[in-house]
């Protein structure tokens, strides 16, 4: 007789992976123990379960802090997810129970690729599924990765690089050029299409955040250019400003200057070397519930017939 998946489950119970976790984050027993309300002997027993039940030893306890032991190091990633995860879930029964609905799938994006999702993306995921809570949460790249792999969303449409787990699953959209923003008044600003030699011994601004800056910083690298990058920002209207006022040139992904309409401002693709990032719908591989599923397959046909 074939049994299902939860009758094969280690004798581990959430209560002890959550004290894994949070001894982990605090690397000492005696705040662990305080934070959780518990006895130390108490978090001693549970943490020894878990080591008998994976069968190696997570951390080492010395008399100042507590360290993890490699095994430990690699186990954490998969506790947290298996807490999120669950966490989720149960907010998800909740709602249902106590609100109704078919409960919440969580979307995470980059803020450049909110054109392509808004308004039709939540237009068509409401009319398919009137009862499902559709969540939006903006982050940079790589805090979509870290969230992805805890759990803590379901899937993101973000940018792929080798920054990327191949752990996850990726569904590319479309490729997005790099192009450059200038004042109006500069001479770069006349030609359509502009070499990135050019901007040698100009002022770069970009993003501080996310994986741009590591796109532009290897193509200089790799093509030997000398770029300056003299201002590194976190939002978009600051490196708009800094054009605006003649004193650098930006240097985005052609997505964020989707709605941009400012006279003052010009837009330049970059070439020769041509640079785009893939734009792609990311997962983590577990199955998710069916409806949810469903959403997933659904947003993927949406997003790549635009």
């Amino acid at each position: 007789m074939m049994m299902e998946p939860w009758q094969r489950l280690p004798a581990l119970s959430l209560r002890q992976l959550q004290y894994f976790v949070t001894l982990a984050q605090l690397r000492h027993f005696t705040d662990t123990a305080s934070k959780l309300a518990i006895s130390q002997p108490a978090l001693s027993s549970a943490l020894r379960q878990i080591e008998t039940v994976l069968g190696g030893k997570l951390v080492n306890r010395a008399a100042s802090a507590v360290t993890l032991t490699e095994l430990g190091t690699a186990i954490l990633p998969h506790a947290q997810r298996v807490l999120s995860v669950a966490q989720l879930a149960f907010e998800d029964m909740q709602q249902i129970v106590q609100a109704g609905g078919d409960g919440t799938v969580r979307i995470g994006l980059i803020p450049s690729v909110s054109s392509l999702l808004f308004p039709l993306l939540p237009q068509t995921l409401a009319r398919a599924f009137p009862r499902l809570k559709v969540e939006f949460h903006d982050r940079t790249n790589d805090e979509l990765v870290a969230q992805l792999m805890k759990g803590q969303i379901d899937f993101a449409i973000g940018a792929l690089d080798n920054s990327v787990p191949d752990s996850l699953e990726h569904f590319p959209l479309q490729e997005d050029p790099f192009v450059a923003v200038i004042h109006c008044d500069d001479p770069l600003a006349a030609s359509a299409h502009l070499p990135w030699k050019q901007l040698i011994g100009r002022d770069i601004g970009v993003f501080s955040k996310g994986n741009i800056q590591r796109l532009v910083a290897a193509l200089a690298e790799s093509h030997r250019l000398s770029l300056q990058t003299c201002y590194q920002v976190d939002y978009i209207e600051t490196l708009y400003g800094l054009v605006r006022s003649k004193l650098a040139v930006a240097i985005l992904p052609q997505l964020y200057t989707s709605h941009l309409q400012d006279p003052q401002l010009k837009v330049v693709h970059l070439q020769q070397p041509a640079l785009a990032r893939t734009v792609a719908l990311m997962r983590a591989p577990q199955a998710l519930p069916p409806l949810i599923e469903s959403c997933f397959t659904l947003m993927v046909d949406t997003l790549r017939s635009r």
